[in-house]
């Protein structure tokens, strides 16, 4: 059995780690990730302990006492800085998965469904309904979502879990925001996979964009999950929409689905995406396999296999490995991967578009990936087949889209390039591929971009006196704009109006972490997190490739030179 400072870290990098700074965090626990989680405790490979229970012994066993759950007033922070509250929180998000259609009958019924789910979690069995005692006054639990968002923001990322807006649900929004898919949707969306697969809908490879454009045409029983589908909050769709890819890629074909039980962790796969590499000299583009890092990523010395050759995943950046051979853009490829006991295979989704956008770390590098949707302000790249052309081009009649030209890379494909949105009024456009239209509607109304400035490339900040201009890129001419810092966030920094679409200085900082927010009509529509770092605090990391020279009989490796025939 693991204790609960154990499951308590092991949760919380289990959602971080890897994740490329400025992402957005879901603690959406549910009993498959805790299997999964649970795998780092076994003793062997063969060990069956059901780790569901055992995390729901470790909680209780640390807060349930006489039939109710004793929270301390404040939490404190383990040795390596997580704040010790994670488990906690864990448990309430898994009472919300637990949830089965009981959000449809209304906040009150929903409500005290939660708190029925919550005190089975708990180990409460006093025959009471409603929020346990010693959780009361309701939001008591408040304090721990808070330390747990500013410890996130404090990291690099973004958080998402928030109180509601009134009602019963209030208090119960934070865990409610952080499932996302409950246990039942995924089963019922696995069926449906199943079927579409079977019927020829869908192919066992297909790309996330064609996966969300078919998903939102099905009609779905539950309320939640009909909910989830056409979520219109900017900062949800994309986490939803990755949850479906996720359930989509998780799924064993080979396996009848109702033997997977008993607990135990699924087959997975890694996915990745497509890299561009222009030689501006000799004009080529080549696009190559750019593997993603699964989440149970620790370190291991991984291999993919490409026609009897095995090739060393080395790690790049949070979340990615280096780029790997040339590949065509069709995708529906896949590869053996040694060196971990559940992930098998590597696979490229079958693709009849990507979308490619900047190194945000290196944007003069001349580099485009499908790291992520292109944000408001910013140039990509469209890759597309043929077919989609006629589209772009209704698109560009509607002003909905501009870009500065294309270029056919061969029979096949085309390139558009300097491609922009031009509007958020992409409502009512009736599209022949809407798995395109999807890709490329705009989901968010502003973004807040970071240019220039003294940055600390692998410590994710800027030096203290060199701070970058800040621009907030969105439609409307003028937009409101909120900065506090993380440790104090009572004290705001700033509050005013400011103009869209122009760069502008950023408020003289100390080092520390700070959180910018964008509000429209009353909403929030955009954050971003910055770090001003020290001088003190640089650091002189190892390069990651050796960049060998031979020189005769001697390998020159920087300012290094040695002997080839002797190493």
């Amino acid at each position: 059995m693991a204790n609960y400072d154990e499951w308590n870290e092991a949760i919380a990098e289990y959602f971080v780690k890897n994740l490329p700074s400025g992402s957005t965090v879901y603690l959406s626990v549910d009993d498959e990730t805790l299997m999964d989680i649970g795998t780092q405790f076994a003793q062997s490979e063969t060990d069956n302990t059901n780790w569901v229970e055992d995390f729901k012994k470790a909680v209780q066993t640390k807060y349930t006492y006489k039939n109710t759950v004793f929270l301390p007033l404040s939490f404190d922070i383990q040795s390596d800085n997580i704040p010790n509250s994670v488990a906690f929180l864990a448990a309430m998000v898994l009472a919300a998965h637990y949830m089965v259609g009981e959000e449809d009958e209304g906040e009150l019924i929903s409500s005290k469904a939660y708190f029925k789910r919550l005190r089975q979690v708990f180990g409460i069995s006093d025959g009471k309904d409603g929020r346990p005692d010693k959780l009361k006054p309701p939001g008591r639990e408040v304090p721990s979502w808070e330390k747990w968002n500013r410890w996130l923001i404090g990291n690099g990322w973004l958080y998402s879990a928030e109180q509601g807006e009134g009602g019963y649900n209030k208090y119960i929004n934070y865990p409610l925001s952080q499932a996302l898919l409950r246990e039942a949707d995924q089963q019922v969306l696995e069926l449906r996979f199943r079927e579409s697969e079977s019927q020829g809908e869908l192919s066992r490879f297909s790309d996330k964009d064609t996966i969300n454009s078919w998903v939102r045409k099905q009609h779905f029983a539950s309320k939640h999950l009909r909910e989830l589908i056409h979520e219109s909050d900017f900062r949800r769709y994309e986490a939803v929409t990755d949850a479906v890819f996720e359930v989509f890629y998780s799924i064993d074909w080979d396996q009848n689905p109702e033997s997977n039980g008993g607990g135990k962790p699924i087959k997975r796969r890694m996915k990745a995406e497509l890299y561009r590499v222009e030689d501006f000299i000799m004009g080529d583009i080549k696009y190559h396999l750019y593997p993603r890092q699964p989440k149970q990523f620790s370190g291991e010395t991984l291999h993919v296999v490409q026609n009897g050759t095995d090739h060393l995943l080395r790690v790049e950046r949070n979340g990615w490995f280096m780029p790997l051979f040339p590949v065509n853009p069709s995708g529906g490829l896949y590869y053996e991967v040694k060196g971990h006991p559940q992930i098998r295979e590597l696979v490229l989704p079958e693709r009849n578009f990507w979308i490619l956008v900047p190194d945000s770390d290196n944007e003069t590098s001349g580099v485009f990936a499908s790291w992520k949707k292109p944000a408001l302000g910013e140039y990509f790249i469209l890759l597309c087949r043929k077919e989609y052309v006629y589209q772009m081009m209704q698109f560009r009649q509607q002003d909905l889209i501009r870009w500065d030209d294309d270029y056919s890379i061969d029979k096949e494909w085309v390139e558009f390039q300097g491609c922009m949105i031009n509007t958020l009024s992409w409502e009512d456009i009736k599209s022949d591929y809407p798995d395109l239209y999807e890709a490329l509607k705009p989901r968010i109304s502003a973004t807040i971009s970071l240019q220039g400035g003294l940055r600390v490339p692998n410590q994710s900040g800027w030096l203290e006196g060199y701070l970058p201009k800040i621009t907030i890129f969105a439609f409307d001419d003028s937009i409101s704009l909120k900065l506090v810092n993380n440790s104090t966030p009572d004290e705001v920094i700033m509050d005013e109006i400011v103009k869209t679409n122009k760069p502008m200085s950023i408020p003289s900082l100390e080092p520390g972490v700070y959180l910018f927010e964008a509000h429209s009509s009353g909403r929030i529509v955009a954050r971003r997190s910055i770090q001003i770092l020290l001088w003190d605090s640089l650091d002189s990391p190892q390069p990651k490739q050796p960049f060998d020279v031979n020189i005769g009989t001697c390998t020159m490796q920087g300012a290094f030179l040695t002997n080839s025939e002797t190493t």
